[in-house]
């Protein structure tokens, strides 16, 4: 019973922040929404170059250059 009371009282004030310091939360989403939108971009890049298989075709054409540096000498 007692945490439903403090949990009300959270809400209550977390309303009344919203309600009177809402340009803080603008500034907030405005600054921070970018930095979202790279990381979700960084990580479809990397989900998109793991589907791919394109980390396979890199690595195996590292090895190829290796073996024929390392044969030509």
């Amino acid at each position: 019973m007692l945490s439903i009371v403090f949990g009300l009282i959270a809400i209550c004030l977390g309303i009344w922040g919203l309600i009177n310091y809402w340009w803080y939360i603008v500034d907030f989403l405005i600054a921070f929404l970018p930095l979202i939108l790279i990381f979700s971009g960084s990580v479809a890049v990397l989900a998109g170059i793991r589907n791919t298989g394109l980390k396979a075709k890199i690595k195996e054409g590292n090895s190829e250059q290796k073996e024929g540096v390392t044969a030509g000498k």
